[in-house]
Parts: C-alpha cells; structure tokens; sequence
C-alpha cells in the first residue's frame, strides 16, 4: 500500500478539520469517481444522512474556463460555486444546497442528490420503470426554459457572471490548435496551415452564434449532469449539478451541449424534437437564425472539447476521452454543410476521414497495456 505524500497527509488533515467544524467528523467517508477536472467529491454517511464533501484545494492547477485569458492554467477556487448556486436558486432549479464552506482552504459540504443521473436512467443501470428517453431529454429541455425565461426576464441584470464575446471563444479553442492539431497532423508545415485557415474560420463563424442572443448557460449541460432527485411529495424533481462554470454567451450553446453530446448520441431525429419543443416556447426567435447559431455554438463546444482531450492526454495523462473522438468530428460536421459550408470546407481541406479517429498516442497505449496482460 502506497503511503500518503507530505502534502497528502497535509490536505487529509484539512479535510477533517473541516468535517469536525460541520459536525461531520465521525461520518464514513468514501470518495467517488474523478472527473476530467482536479476537484474531488467524498460521499459522507451518518447514520440516516448524507452529504457530499468537494475538495478543490487552491494548489491545484485549474484551466480557465471563460477564454479570459491567453494563459489558461489558472489557481483553483470554490468561490464561484457559491456564486452560481444563489443564481440558479432564484432562476427556479433545483441545484444542491450549501451547508457550509471554506473558502481559503477550497472545501464545501453540500447537499447529496445521490446516484441517479440522467446517464444512469438511461442506460438502464437505474432500473427506473416507464422512464423514457423523450420523458428524460424533454425534463432537461424544460429547465433550459426555465433559465431563458428567467434570462430574458431580466435575471442576467448585474448577475456577475463573465459576459462573453468571440474574443473569450477564441482564446477557449486556442487548446484545439495547440493540444490537439499536433496530435493528428505531424507535419509542420501542414498543421501551420490548417491553424491559419483555422483562425480565417473563426473570424467568419464565431460571431454568428450571437443571432439569437444571449442566456445564462450552465456550460457543461448533458446527461451526465443531470439528476432525478425525490422531492418529499412522492415524486422527483431535475436536479442539476456541476454549473460553477456558468457565463453569459450563446442563447444555442447549452441546447447543443445537451442535445449533441459525444458520450450520448441521440441522433438527428430526435434532436430536431427537442429544438422544436424549445422553439415553441419562445416564438420571437428566428428559426432560421437560431438553426445557423445552433450549429456554430455546437462547433465552438466539440472543438473545445477536442482540445480539452489533447490537454487532458498531454498534461494529466487521460487518454480514455479518446473513444470520443470519431463522435465529436460527427457533432462538429452535422448540419454544417448547409448551414455553415466555411466550416465543412476547412474540415475537408486539412482533416482527412483518417485523422478523425483516435490519435496514434491512444492506440499505442492501448496495445501496451494488452501486452502487459499476456
């Protein structure tokens, strides 16, 4: 058994100081599952309670989220958590309530929602009888309303959140050309090209995802953030999760998020019913408008992740973001050719079908790894 680093040993003292000024020092303590970001979550059990513990101590290294500065390695901190959640309260979601936290030292106890992700309900892994794909995406699609309404009510009025503008989507895709490019295309000289022809694409496209406005966005909304929470009345209730990034931008960009996610692909047909049960509930927007904005926010978003796969590889290590790769191509390219054909004719002019897939890295680990097993 490995024994705990110095600062390990430092950090575990400071969990559990923290739990002893909660009340929370005698609960069994287990951590789940790491996401693709340096936060931690422990599960705490006492008796018949539970809460959830986020760790995201200020040491750790933390990507800026926003596109605000050229440098994206930033400081971590759990302050803008406490900030989302008061605003997503009053916009009317249901978002884990805050029990106690700590700023200066990053750790925060909060409501437990539990296991029951959208994901989970889903797959089936849940086990939840009449609950259908339609009945689940049109519930998260209804929360999407929820927030608009209340944006378009006058709830982003001095709500302190980044406002974002091309210049913030730039500098977010900067990871795509620098973590990513280098990965499939080798040569110099044509990956100095497809960056060029790259930037030329983005001054033509990026403006066009403001045609129908803009919305509170959560920014990372898909399934997996999505929870089915009881209620008390007998039923339960959307509760959301992992919105501390939340900004002003593209009124599109969390419905692409939700409806084009490469780990859930829902296909061409029913995404075109859950925009239309969008669409009807805001009958001033342009349809026309918001399809062009649509497609060019769920560009912005499946770049971004590509880059975020070549970071995650390059600097962490996780390579396992890989498999997703052939989807994202798929999300980025659908609709483009009649709607955004700049865009469809960069990818044709410097992304072969070949370079679509996982990278080489990823391919050579995994046989390593078989190797090992024999």
């Amino acid at each position: 058994m490995n024994r705990a680093s110095p600062d390990q040993e430092r950090r575990n003292a400071e969990r559990q100081d923290f739990l002893v000024t909660c009340g929370w020092q005698t609960a069994q303590v287990m951590p789940l599952v790491d996401d693709a970001s340096a936060r931690k979550y422990f599960r705490l059990e006492r008796r018949h309670d539970t809460a959830l513990l986020m760790d995201f101590p200020p040491t750790a290294i933390h990507v800026d989220p926003h596109g605000i500065h050229d440098n994206p390695e930033r400081a971590a901190s759990v302050s803008p958590v406490l900030q989302t959640t008061n605003l997503f309260q009053q916009a009317g979601w249901r978002v884990p309530e805050i029990y106690q936290a700590d700023e200066k030292r990053g750790l925060v106890l909060i409501e437990d929602f539990g296991d029951i992700t959208f994901t989970a309900a889903l797959t089936g892994s849940a086990m939840l009888d009449g609950m259908t794909q339609d009945a689940l995406y049109l519930r998260a699609i209804e929360q999407l309303i929820t927030l608009h309404r209340f944006c378009d009510g006058g709830g982003m009025n001095d709500c302190g959140l980044v406002r974002y503008d091309p210049e913030n989507l730039r500098r977010m895709l900067a990871s795509f050309k620098d973590d990513y490019l280098p990965l499939i295309i080798p040569d110099a000289a044509k990956r100095e090209a497809a960056s060029t022809a790259f930037d030329q694409l983005l001054e033509t496209v990026l403006p066009l995802c403001w045609q129908v406005g803009e919305v509170i966005i959560h920014r990372d909304y898909h399934v997996g953030n999505l929870m089915l929470v009881e209620n008390g009345d007998g039923g339960d209730d959307c509760g959301i999760i992992d919105f501390q990034d939340a900004a002003i931008a593209p009124r599109p960009y969390d419905l692409a998020s939700l409806l084009r996610d490469v780990r859930h692909d829902i296909g061409p047909d029913l995404e075109a019913r859950m925009k239309e049960f969008y669409l009807t509930a805001f009958p001033d927007v342009d349809r026309s408008d918001f399809e062009t904005a649509y497609i060019a926010s769920s560009m912005v978003r499946n770049f971004r992740i590509l880059g975020r796969f070549g970071w995650l590889a390059i600097k962490a290590g996780k390579t396992r973001y890989f498999d997703y790769i052939p989807c994202c191509w798929d999300m980025i390219l659908r609709g483009a050719t009649d709607n955004l054909p700049a865009l469809q004719e960069w990818v044709d002019a410097h992304i072969p079908a070949d370079a679509r897939t996982a990278p080489a890295i990823v391919k050579t680990q995994n046989l390593s790894s078989k190797e090992a097993q024999l």
